[in-house]
């Protein structure tokens, strides 16, 4: 009997120490919901900065009778080959934001059930309803529009194409040769010269028509010669277009960073396109600023920061574009990068307090007592 209690005993003994050694290796198991600490993992702000260009492309084209323009007008040096001209007409800056990869962080405790984030991540209150619009995606065009079909010469000509037949040519129809078809159309604008000459000076001593009909009559005069012209000193048509481009700065001043490239007959190009010349970006962090930031962003509570919850205070900065030593735009904005971090103060994080930020920057937009 003595030796069945002492059994019955042991077994129970051993079963408990079992469980209990059951117990603690699953607390050591990866993954075990025992003991973790749970929060909401959230992005501070970055600063980036965007360009527009507006330029303008002009595309001329030689015209077919461009070696005859001196011998039968008298124009010397009339262009005989085609080209492409651009020029950037009008630049812009503005400022974006996007989550910075070296500032995310996890609230913890009772403040990770009070943040509000933006759609992408980024800390947007604490304790408040925030409506964070995010702005629209933009998209980086390098595509330019063909402008070769958009420069064509029309035929104009009042005259055959064909040399008058006769028995020397047995009666057959030839066609006229370039000589034959640029002389007469250096013929139709001394025509037209004459034309326009008699009208304004009513040389036939008739009757002029009213002035709305005369300026008519004047303008389309004007406008056939400057067509046939341009059979000899060629035309050009323009086109605009617009691009833009990002660069995201880091912590420091930045200079002679390439934001893109232009070329006079290629136009905007990428920074990649090394047949352009560069034009750099210039940004100056105002360290007076940023020092004094340092300065006090410290806290002198030993709990500061126990929530996993931080702001910034951005910096500021000189922004400048330049072509070598011109200057082609600059602007002023705060850079979040170029600031500091510091802890949401504890205080505030107890649910009685409502805090907006700033999605751009990250700053501290205002604190209200949650009423």
């Amino acid at each position: 009997m003595k030796t069945s209690i002492f059994t019955i005993i042991l077994l129970l003994f051993t079963s408990a120490l079992f469980a209990t050694t059951k117990d603690d290796k699953k607390k050591d198991i990866p993954g075990s919901t025992s003991g973790a600490i749970e929060g909401v993992v959230y992005s501070l702000p970055q600063t980036g900065i965007r360009i527009h260009i507006k330029a303008t492309r002009e595309r001329f084209v030689n015209g077919p009778f461009c070696n005859y323009a001196s011998k039968l007008l008298g124009i010397d040096n009339a262009p005989t080959t085609s080209s492409d001209r651009w020029n950037m007409d009008e630049m812009s800056l503005e400022t974006f934001s996007q989550p910075d990869p070296d500032q995310v962080y996890k609230a913890q405790g009772q403040a990770a059930q009070l943040v509000s984030l933006t759609e992408s991540g980024v800390l947007a209150g604490i304790n408040a309803d925030v409506n964070a619009q995010e702005s629209k995606m933009e998209t980086q065009s390098f595509l330019t529009k063909d402008l070769q079909n958009r420069v064509s010469f029309t035929d104009l000509s009042i005259w055959s194409f064909y040399s008058p037949t006769d028995s020397t040519k047995s009666y057959k129809m030839v066609s006229k040769n370039t000589d034959q078809k640029a002389a007469e159309a250096a013929e139709t604008i001394f025509n037209l010269r004459n034309s326009r000459f008699a009208l304004l000076t009513n040389a036939d001593d008739e009757p002029l028509p009213d002035g709305k009909a005369f300026e008519v009559m004047r303008d389309e005069l004007a406008k056939m010669e400057e067509n046939y012209l341009a059979l000899f000193i060629g035309k050009s048509s323009k086109q605009s277009y617009e691009f833009s481009f990002d660069y995201i700065p880091g912590e420091k001043t930045a200079k002679g960073e390439v934001f893109f490239r232009f070329s006079d007959d290629r136009g905007v190009l990428p920074k990649a396109d090394l047949s352009g010349r560069p034009i750099v970006i210039e940004i100056t962090k105002d360290d007076n600023l940023a020092s004094k930031q340092n300065a006090l962003s410290a806290s002198a509570n030993p709990e500061a920061g126990k929530s996993g919850l931080y702001y910034r205070m951005p910096g500021m900065s000189e922004i400048r574009i330049m072509d070598g030593s011109k200057q082609l735009a600059g602007a002023r904005a705060p850079i979040a990068q170029f600031g500091t971090t510091a802890p949401v103060p504890e205080n505030l994080l107890d649910g009685s307090y409502k805090l907006e930020f700033f999605p751009n920057t990250g700053a501290i937009k205002s604190i209200t007592e949650n009423k």
